[in-house]
């Protein structure tokens, strides 16, 4: 028999440490609600609240086996309305709960920062959200199932932004780009790149009108620079080919 260690501890002593700490928590939100009437459920799960024949009715809190907390009103045991869950200190979700799913607005945040704030279907982002990143880009939009899907707004941490269609969460379809540096793009984009045909226009006033590959001048397209010089003919890696 072998026995697997974790920085000098046993994996039965770890989860015999959390089983404790889950315990504590417990009693410890039992004491803060003053509440008498905490009731054990099924498979471990804690109840403090109002009843009705033999269910969950009112308001009321529900402590999981994990930890997690849902604060809410209960409608024939299903958590219904304006509620909170609560899976650690850093962590919860705040808004609309239909039959124990997250559904209409709600947010959700993590390390005391907002990552997501908008429409919720079937517990996932669906409809108009705002999503924020640890890098402190913000995407503001459409989503579909969980993922940003038709149009949206997405600002980079490195200050450029895109607004135009998504696909699967990547910019994907009609768009437009702007970089700090005073360059701009409008026409297609595929798989996060610019792809397909569009104008690209240069911090000197100069733009390529044309075809594009990977964000890369590819294919037919004209060059116009500020000087009134103008490159027609096909393109290659980024390079005028041939005429």
């Amino acid at each position: 028999m072998y026995t697997l260690y974790s920085q000098g501890r046993t994996i039965n002593s770890e989860c015999r440490d959390q089983s404790e700490q889950i315990i504590k928590h417990k009693q410890n939100l039992i004491k803060k609600e003053n509440l008498a009437n905490a009731k054990t459920l099924e498979d471990g799960l804690v109840y403090i609240g109002e009843m009705e024949n033999e269910e969950r009715n009112g308001l009321g809190i529900l402590i999981y086996p994990n930890g997690s907390i849902l604060k809410g009103n209960w409608i024939n045991g299903r958590a219904n309305g304006i509620c909170r869950l609560e899976y650690s200190q850093d962590e919860y979700y705040e808004g609309n709960i239909v039959n124990n799913r997250f559904q209409g607005y709600g947010e959700y945040i993590k390390n005391n920062t907002l990552v997501y704030k908008g429409e919720w279907e079937n517990n996932e982002k669906h409809g108009y959200g705002e999503e924020y990143m640890k890098d402190g880009s913000i995407y503001c939009g459409n989503f579909s199932r969980g993922m940003r899907e038709g149009d949206g707004v997405y600002l980079s941490s490195n200050g450029s932004k895109y607004q135009g269609q998504f696909k699967c969460n990547k910019m994907d379809g009609e768009g437009m780009m702007f970089w700090r540096d005073g360059s701009c793009y409008q026409g297609q984009f595929q798989n996060n790149d610019i792809n397909g045909y569009g104008v690209y226009t240069y911090p000197d006033g100069s733009y390529y009108q044309g075809y594009f590959l990977n964000g890369k001048r590819n294919g037919l397209g004209s060059l116009m620079r500020y000087d009134g010089f103008e490159v027609n003919g096909e393109w290659e890696d980024d390079k005028f080919y041939k005429n």
